[in-house]
């Protein structure tokens, strides 16, 4: 048991920084809402446009946004 704990202790930030790294490099992913369908119709998540900002975005630039008004 404390193996499994170890190798998700060791794993985990490696996981996590990849993903960010990933997030940093193409915040654009593609809609899942509009590509199913194949249309480009008008959808809410991406307004048309078939890509939308990646959870990780997301959650970036929340923060450096709640920073930026926390600090003025």
């Amino acid at each position: 048991m404390a193996t499994v704990i170890a190798l998700l202790v060791l794993c985990l930030p490696v996981v996590t920084l990849g993903y960010i790294g990933f997030c940093y490099a193409s915040p654009w992913g593609t809609c899942r809402r509009c590509s199913t369908a194949r249309k480009r119709r008008t959808c809410r998540a991406c307004d048309g446009t078939g890509m939308r900002p990646r959870i990780g975005w997301q959650l970036y630039v929340y923060l450096r946004r709640l920073h930026r008004d926390g600090t003025r």
